[in-house]
């Protein structure tokens, strides 16, 4: 259970206008000197990242010391540096500054004498008293200090650099190197002598810390880094210690017992396999707090900017035959709730194979053309992609496995594993393949066939529905994953559970794989439950990219979400004469309007609605026309000259064309001179470059220019045009 907090109504007031002054001194140790002294992998990292994130977090306090000490640094972790370091700041500080120690590294127990020393770059086990520094010794330079406030941080009891299957037993723990015995001991002692101290330790008595290759730091400074970039932030977006404590202490601990979950499911498979050699699991790692009578200590201020994650989340949820009314939303939730960028495809007999194999690459393969982080100490979010095939298992006639999306969209299995071999991002693969009665022993070779091996990232669920339940499985996808939403998240290991829970009672068939050496495989990443203003849910719905004739509309998209205006118009108008087969002619006709199909039609208008927010679309452009469209012409000499109609018809074009931004002054804009600014009219796009220019049509054999009848001649099409977005019922 988390210690109930500690806190008083002091303000951030005398550290905002400068009056005091916040002194952080973090030392990270990588590499010894010694090689008695095992090397860590993380420590300089967290002691770098935490800098940045400290830095971010005091950007609203004019008056701040830092000093760094790592391998990383100009300033080394070596123990006269660190000592002129602590010197410095205690012959500095005043009553009321706050002074901050941070330390990742090793700490040893001196044998003989018992004391808990710190050991920096050029410590010698040997020799522990004279070359590192004493904890004792610390706390002394920390009470020579005249600041009122001192918090220290120690994340110095590391089990060294075990990835996710070394969780203990593999190798001997030297027992000088988990002094956390003492280290509370002495941290105790001190905090009874003095009020205004916070002593901050990575695990409690008895406990060791534990560094991930998945997290790029030790679990407890990583949350540290975390909390300090605002998710331990409270409603007013301050930062403090007694906030960030709690939000480290349920964040630790959810992510050990994470990483249990993942060993577990990993167990049972190998159990299955009839293996002996079974993973043990991660005792627990809970921080430690020791405090007296200490009020609120203010570390900060949530930074105005958040930190992006380096690779997005990406999904692909591919809906193949026969169709299922779950698919659509599993992706929605991926949105909503997994910090997915989703894609969403549903196949016809017109999808091109190599429109949604180049898809798929583009899927898996996303980590490949990210950028590099801004900094190589940024929390990165672990790179994921989740992939959803539905369709059907078969073997075609020279006995080669194939997964059956439509008539003529086949996947060959050999080239769906090439495709994960190249993947270097974590993956969720699940195979929905309701099935005839040869699948289940089918679908079990596909599961065998696509792991990656013992090295991986990857989780594979795969499942063979009886015709009567051809809906249970992906629907009991969705089920599970809404009984999540509303806990701290959803593992892979955990979704395999509720899944075998949920269809032990079916005849489903259910196939699983799971292997993660380097960390934990998230479907849902945990909600942080300690911030006021925590950053919001995403709520918008995935888009629907559907296309009956294979049209990939993810370009699209990605300018529309940008908000490049022009070139999404040129894409547009790209793909509009690509769906009608009319690129070599460059226009459409009135056949080719009156036909166009209505689900790529609605995919393109909806796009353009949702993306500028209403104000662009095929179907603003008719609600624009319907508000404006007149039968009489206002010029009855004309009228019999050319007739009622053409003369409605073009006055009609003008109005809508001015109304548009498309003419000005009585002229027809070049669209090589279009401007789209903030406040362009409603309807300006997606231009209808579709159409022959509007004052360049041949009529009778000569070029007209703004003539009436020429006008009314293009306007049709642009009739034309808003009927089928009647007909298709797209509002």
């Amino acid at each position: 259970m988390c210690p109930v907090g500690v806190r008083t109504s002091h303000s951030t007031h005398a550290l905002e206008i400068g009056l005091a002054k916040l002194w952080l001194i973090l030392v990270g140790v990588n590499q010894y000197q010694d090689e008695q002294i095992p090397c860590l992998r993380y420590s300089a990292l967290d002691c770098q990242g935490l800098g940045e994130a400290l830095n971010a977090a005091t950007q609203g306090f004019p008056q701040r010391d830092v000093k760094i000490h790592n391998d990383f640094a100009h300033q080394q972790p070596l123990l006269e540096d660190v000592r002129t370091s602590l010197k410095q700041v205690a012959s500095a500080t005043k009553s009321i500054d706050t002074v901050l120690f941070y330390f990742s590294g090793h700490g040893m127990l001196e044998p003989s004498s018992q004391q808990v020393v710190l050991c920096l770059k050029d410590t010698q086990k040997d020799n522990l008293i004279e070359t590192g520094l004493k904890l004792q010794e610390l706390l002394q330079l920390l009470e020579n200090c005249a600041a009122q406030q001192q918090l220290v941080w120690l994340d110095a009891c590391h089990s060294g650099s075990m990835t996710l299957l070394g969780a203990r037993g593999e190798t001997p723990i030297d027992p000088q190197l988990n002094p956390t015995q003492e280290l509370v001991e002495v941290l105790r002692q001190r905090a009874a002598k003095r009020k205004g101290f916070y002593a901050l330790l990575s695990c409690d008595q008895g406990q060791q810390s534990w560094e991930f290759p998945q997290l790029k730091h030790g679990v407890f400074t990583y949350y540290l880094i975390r909390g300090l970039r605002g998710e331990a932030a409270d409603s007013q977006g301050i930062i403090e210690a007694d906030g960030l404590y709690r939000y480290v202490y349920h964040q630790t601990l959810a992510y050990i017992d994470k990483a249990n979950q993942q060993l577990r499911v990993i167990n049972q498979l190998k159990k299955g396999r009839g293996e002996n050699q079974i993973h043990p699991e991660y005792p627990s790692q809970t921080p430690k707090r020791i405090v007296e009578g200490i009020g609120e200590v203010i570390l900060g201020l949530k930074p105005d900017k958040t930190v992006s994650p380096r690779y997005p989340r990406q999904a692909l949820v591919i809906e193949g035959l026969p169709k299922s009314k779950s698919a659509l939303a599993l992706g929605k939730i991926l949105s909503t709730y997994g910090g997915f960028e989703v894609n969403y495809w549903t196949i016809s007999e017109k999808n091109p194979a190599s429109d949604v194999r180049k898809a798929i690459q583009k899927c898996l393969l996303a980590e490949s053309f990210s950028e590099s982080p801004t900094s190589s100490n940024s929390i990165e979010e672990t790179a994921t992609v989740f992939l959803y095939l539905r369709g059907q298992i078969q073997e075609t006639e020279q006995g080669e496995a194939v997964l059956v999306l439509s008539d003529n969209v086949v996947l060959n299995r050999s080239w769906l594993r090439k495709q994960l071999r190249r993947c270097r991002s974590q993956q969720i693969i699940i195979l929905d393949c309701p099935v005839g009665m040869h699948t289940c022993a089918s679908l079990r070779d596909w599961v065998e066939e696509l792991q990656l091996g013992l090295d991986s990232e990857q989780c594979l669920i795969a499942a063979a529905a009886p015709p009567p339940e051809g809906e249970r499985f992906a629907s009991s996808l969705v089920d599970t994953l809404n009984v999540a939403i509303q806990a701290s998240g959803l593992t892979a290991a955990a979704w395999i559970t509720q899944l075998q829970v949920e269809l032990s009672r079916t005849d489903i068939e259910l196939y699983f794989w799971l292997f993660g050496s380097q960390g934990v495989i998230e479907v849902l990443p945990g909600k942080t439950l300690f911030s006021g203003d925590r950053s919001e849910q995403k709520t918008e719905d995935i888009d629907d990219l559907s296309s009956s004739v294979g049209i990939d509309y993810t370009q699209l998209r990605d300018l529309l979400k940008a908000g490049r205006w022009l070139e999404a118009d040129q894409e547009t108008t790209t793909l509009i004469l690509r769906i009608a087969g009319r690129e070599e002619k460059r226009y459409l006709d009135l056949e080719s309007v009156e036909n166009f199909p209505c689900i790529d039609l609605c995919t393109i208008d909806t796009l353009w609605v949702k993306y500028s927010h209403g104000r662009f679309g095929f179907s603003v452009q008719k609600r624009i026309w319907e508000s404006i469209r007149d039968v009489s012409a206002s010029d009855p000499v004309l009228a019999l000259i050319i007739g009622n109609g053409n003369v409605a018809a073009s006055q009609t074009c003008i109005d809508f064309a001015n109304r548009a931004g498309w003419r000005l002054k009585d002229s027809w804009i070049d669209y090589s001179n279009l401007i789209v600014e903030e406040d362009a009219p409603n309807g300006q796009l997606p231009y209808f470059g579709f159409f022959e220019q509007v004052w360049r049509l041949k009529l009778l054999g000569v070029w007209e220019w703004h003539s009436a009848i020429a006008t009314a001649s293009w306007w049709r099409l642009c009739v034309a045009l808003f009927s089928r977005i009647e007909t298709c019922q797209i509002k």
